[in-house]
């Protein structure tokens, strides 16, 4: 029996997540803001701190696994999106690797299939989180744009950031025996999709997206589907993948970007 931790296990993919740990037979520790196995606010220095803490005190001999999986779709504050979805999981993952490396565990963090079409506006920050890293600072800029003209770029650049981060971490921490991997999701029936404007009980947006697994059933994919991914990347079984970003999405990054070698009009991961 291995030991997993979860972020945002208490529903959605998180919840999945957990549950089919369980199912086999692992000893997992759900981290949520609520209904956790620990309770803690990712988003704040105090909450990250906690985690790293009772973690360490809990597992001193190590941890096998690790599904960065915590996430918010949107907020009042912007600085509030990058404190949940970038600030924290780069803190818990990198407070936690030496509790990998114990154990030559292995880390996956939950990002986003919207970057494979995330605008190139002047509002993208994600290389001010990857080259700066100032939390204070940039959620105080964040903080001053229009909600209106910004959209859902701050949390396509939340979810850009971590995967540049992955990349420029993860050859340093494979030479240690510690895979990291990211896996995108398409868009999956949770209540951060559910919440969104564009939601209907038949979502007419599906239509806009191509999804050919899913498509003729007019349906979004499900945390189920996500979960099993997730599963597979942190367990021993994934060993060969490092560095990689995983679109479980059901084929639409393929239709959105082609054959181009990478997302964007140029290489972002590697600078």
């Amino acid at each position: 029996m291995g030991v997993y931790v979860v972020t945002g296990g208490t529903k959605g993919i998180g919840e999945k997540t957990v549950e089919l740990l369980k199912n086999a037979g692992e000893e997992v520790v759900n981290v949520d803001i609520a209904g956790g196995d620990i309770n803690a606010d990712i988003g704040s220095k105090e909450g990250r701190r906690k985690v790293i803490d009772e973690l360490h005190a809990r597992y001193p001999d190590g941890i096998d696994g690790l599904v960065a999986n915590a996430g918010i779709a949107s907020h009042k504050k912007f600085s509030r999106v990058l404190a949940v979805n970038y600030f924290g999981p780069i803190e818990i993952i990198t407070g936690l690797y030496d509790l990998l490396l114990k154990k030559g565990g292995n880390c996956v963090i939950t990002v986003s299939g919207s970057v494979a079409y995330l605008p190139n506006n002047k509002y993208r920050v994600d290389e001010l989180l990857v080259n700066c890293g100032d939390e204070e600072r940039i959620g105080e800029l964040v903080d001053t744009f229009d909600p209106v003209a910004v959209d859902n770029t701050i949390y396509g650049s939340t979810k850009s950031a971590l995967i540049r981060w992955m990349k420029r971490t993860a050859p340093a921490w494979a030479v240690n025996g510690v895979n990291l991997n990211a896996v995108a999701p398409g868009g999956v029936r949770t209540s951060i999709m559910e919440g969104q404007k564009f939601m209907a009980p038949d979502p007419e947006f599906i239509l806009a997206l191509p999804t050919p697994t899913t498509y003729k059933e007019h349906r979004m994919m499900e945390p189920i589907e996500i979960a099993r991914t997730l599963v597979f990347m942190v367990s021993p079984n994934s060993k060969g993948i490092c560095g990689e970003v995983i679109y479980c999405d059901t084929g639409t990054a393929s239709i959105l970007t082609g054959d181009k070698p990478f997302l964007f009009n140029e290489a972002p991961f590697v600078r």
